[in-house]
């Protein structure tokens, strides 16, 4: 086997990602069962009314004593009525059910007992059978057992060759298959694998026949028509057919040759190590066990066979414990990495302490095995043998069902691009389910697994309770819901995809709308799938949902009559939403206030002022909503001039002023048409009026209006082109006789003009003279008097 890496955490991950959950699952699984095969006579240990062992003892004597022995006992009447009355008394016993004593020991006493017992009484037999082999010796007639040697080589020869003639012409095959496995994709590369593993089995059970076949036709001339021989090359076949079925078991899980059949993610050297080994333990047990005992117990030596299949069965017990034991290390390693992996604590923790005592689960297993094929051969070992093999097929196929399964849909299902363009957060919102489906997939196949086990060692058959009338209501009620909950969920992602199609068709529309829409429906459909997919639960669980129907009812309509004002806004929000009327970031007019759209929900709007003042706004207090933001805008501006002014002087600048405005590279791509100048709208007191309108992008109608503004006004001033601002006329009287009063004008010189803007403070300081009162004169100024305060 290869020598551990200095790095386990990658290349061990992938070689042991499989199999030591297949091993714990068999150690535990198996632990308890051998345990109860090996004390199946628990009624007789406790009880002490056991002959097992003297029935034993008696028939190893020899096939002529036994018979001697028992027609010597029905020839005395006296030993005859004492057996025929012992009889009796046992024949009661077994009919009554007496208490048991306070004395008696209980249930686990009287299995550790039974256990002592069977074994030690097995010891007891060996050691018997050992002493009469040495003290009789062993008396072969070698000429017959080589006659019957050659011959059961022969047959063997046969089928093997067969074998490996079919082999080689197979060969190439089996290296189609395994480049078809290995040119799988990553997502069905385990489908592809489990294909040619099943293909490739087929064919080994075929070959595994016709060679079964040529070997039995040959057997007629072999056997020469001696019944012995006929008789051990029927073992020596039978034993031959379970040791290649059992080869092609081992073959196909491991698959030392073919990388691509491999069901687990191993490494060669770990292939060949572990399909090595428990091949060679396979045929020496197989063949020892199931042809050489058998074929000595037909020639009446049961002692030698009793040691014979004692010395397979130490033999095979004592490899199998050097190569767990050489095994250890790497397991370990692969088991620790494991868990650093995982994220949940107790799966990483399972782990750390399978990886420390591993090896020592496995030898207890392969102990117990050996005990059962000691004690009961006949009776128990089959059974063991075939529970064995059916919990690592059973739990082997759950865990390939789940990784296929984890390849499929663990990354993600993928959806069509056209859906994806049309929906963009579906594949996103698909995927983010499939962990969850994933999971309960596991926890179901686990499930069946578990009672699988349980049914093939005999412990609880849950198959069986599921027939009966509580396990067909449970199994009906749980399929109904998953039904329901599936539906639902099919329901759930149509729906909101569906509200996603429709409202992002319009490729202008603002994702704030699209956000607040699927929140709204999306809620509104969670809500309604929740409470029917409860109420659906809750009737297939038998409860009665009519008072829950009664009391929704009542509650919502009590819910409707106290928030009126509540349902109003939803409900205009809804319309408002719906008609695309706000946007987060619209400018509007909404109740008399004007801003920027900060923050949009079902129910609200805020709106931040140009003095910074946030408004929050219920929509049913929104009458009318003006939106300045909408496909385009304008700015509109009236210019007015004085009278006296040319009105086409005025309206060639104003053109002139827009040609500078577009030429602009930082306006230009914002005005989208040419200017529009109707011409004069108002004959105003003062000026003409002039109306000029740019049709501008949304939300850019402010910024080119000022900017052109500037323009029209440098325009202006540089043709001489007044801008009118309103006149005062001052008014002053006239006389009795029509004349108009003097108005007394004093012009100022420069100092006295510094003195007038003096203040009067200063005038005081400068002056060291305070004026007495209202009224009095300021020197310097004659017609100009202090105001009153």
């Amino acid at each position: 086997m290869s020598s551990v890496p200095a790095d386990l955490s990658i290349p061990l991950s992938h070689r042991w990602r499989w199999w030591p959950g297949i091993l714990l699952l068999v150690l535990l699984m198996t632990a308890g069962p051998v345990v109860a095969q090996q004390t199946g006579g628990l009624a007789q240990s406790v009880t002490g009314q056991s002959t097992d062992a003297e029935a034993s003892s008696e028939s190893t004597a020899g096939g002529e004593g036994r018979y001697a022995g028992l027609l010597e006992l029905l020839k005395d009447p006296a030993k005859r009525d004492e057996l025929i009355a012992e009889l009796e008394r046992l024949s009661a016993a077994d009919g009554e059910s007496p208490e048991q004593p306070a004395d008696v020991p209980g249930i686990a006493d009287g299995i550790s007992s039974g256990l002592t017992g069977v074994v030690s009484g097995t010891v007891a037999d060996m050691a018997g059978a050992a002493s009469r082999l040495v003290k009789d010796g062993v008396d072969v007639d070698w000429v017959a057992v080589g006659q019957i040697a050659w011959r059961t080589a022969v047959a063997l020869a046969i089928a093997y060759l067969v074998l490996a003639i079919g082999r080689r012409l197979l060969r190439r095959v089996w290296r189609r298959l395994d480049a078809y496995a290995q040119s799988a994709a990553t997502r069905n590369r385990l489908f592809r694998t489990g294909v040619a593993v099943l293909a490739s089995l087929a064919l080994g059970v075929v070959l595994l026949f016709v060679a079964y076949v040529v070997a039995q036709a040959s057997v007629w001339w072999l056997a020469d028509g001696d019944r012995t021989t006929r008789a051990v090359l029927g073992l020596a076949l039978q034993a031959f057919v379970v040791v290649e079925i059992v080869h092609l078991v081992i073959a196909t899980v491991f698959a030392p040759a073919s990388p691509g059949l491999r069901l687990f993610r191993l490494s060669k050297d770990d292939s060949h190590f572990w399909s090595g080994w428990l091949s060679r333990v396979t045929w020496f047990t197989g063949y020892g066990g199931m042809m050489l005992v058998p074929a000595i117990e037909l020639a009446d030596r049961d002692d030698l066979a009793s040691a014979v299949g004692w010395g397979v069965a130490l033999v095979a017990l004592a490899y199998t414990w050097s190569r767990l034991w050489a095994a250890r290390g790497t397991v370990r390693a692969a088991l620790f990495a494991r868990g650093e992996r995982s994220r949940q604590h107790v799966a990483s923790w399972g782990f750390q302490l399978l990886g420390a005592g591993w090896h020592w689960l496995a030898m207890i297993y392969a102990t117990g095995v050996f005990v059962v094929a000691i004690t009961r051969p006949g009776e128990s070992l089959p059974f063991v043998a075939l529970a064995t093999f059916y919990t690592v097929a059973i739990v082997g196929a759950a865990i390939f069902v789940a990784a296929m399964l984890t390849q499929w849909i663990g990354r993600g299902v993928p959806v069509p691009d056209s859906l994806c363009q049309r929906m963009p957060t579906l594949q996103m919102r698909l995927n983010t389910y499939v962990p969850l489906i994933l999971r309960i997939l596991r926890v179901v196949i686990g499930i069946v697994a578990l009672f699988g086990v349980l049914a093939v060692w005999h412990l609880v058959d849950m198959f069986a309770w599921l027939v009966s009338d509580g396990g067909r209501w449970l199994l009906a009620a749980v399929i109904d819901i998953s039904i329901v909950l599936f539906t639902a969920l099919i329901v759930w992602l149509v729906a909101t995809g569906l509200i996603e199609a429709k409202l992002n068709s319009d490729a202008a529309m603002p994702s704030a709308r699209l956000q607040t829409l699927l929140s709204l429906f999306r809620n509104a459909i969670a809500i309604v799938l929740i409470v029917i997919t409860a109420m659906i639960i809750l009737s297939e669980l038998g409860v009665n949902i009519a008072p829950l129907l009664a009391g929704a009812g009542v509650l919502g309509l009590a819910i409707g009559f106290g928030a009126q004002k509540m349902v109003q806004d939803v409900i205009t929000g809804i319309f408002i939403q719906m008609e695309n009327a706000i946007n987060t970031g619209d400018v509007i007019t909404a109740a008399g206030v004007t801003g920027t759209a900060e923050h949009l929900s079902i129910r609200s709007v805020s709106i931040r002022d140009l003095s910074g003042t946030v408004h929050l706004i219920p929509f049913s207090s929104v009458d009318i909503v003006s939106n300045y933001m909408r496909e385009y805008a304008f700015h509109k501006g009236e210019y007015g001039i004085a009278y006296r002014e040319s009105i086409d002087d005025a309206v060639a600048q104003l053109q002139a002023a827009f040609d500078e405005l577009v030429a602009d590279p930082a306006y230009k791509a914002h005005i989208l048409e040419p200017i529009e100048i109707p011409g004069v709208v108002a004959l105003g007191d003062s000026s003409v009026n002039i109306r000029a309108r740019i049709k501008t992008t949304p939300g850019d109608q402010w910024s080119v209006g000022r900017a052109y503004n500037r323009l029209v006004k440098m325009y202006f001033d540089k043709a001489g082109i007044e801008i009118p601002f309103p006149h005062t006329t001052l008014y002053f009287g006239v006389d009795k006789d029509g004349t108009a009063p003097p108005a007394n004008v004093h012009m100022l010189k420069d100092e006295q003009v510094d003195e007038e803007y003096e203040t009067e403070s200063d005038r005081r300081s400068r002056r060291g003279k305070k004026p007495d009162g209202p009224g009095d004169k300021v020197p310097g100024s004659d017609d100009v008097e202090v105001p009153e305060n």
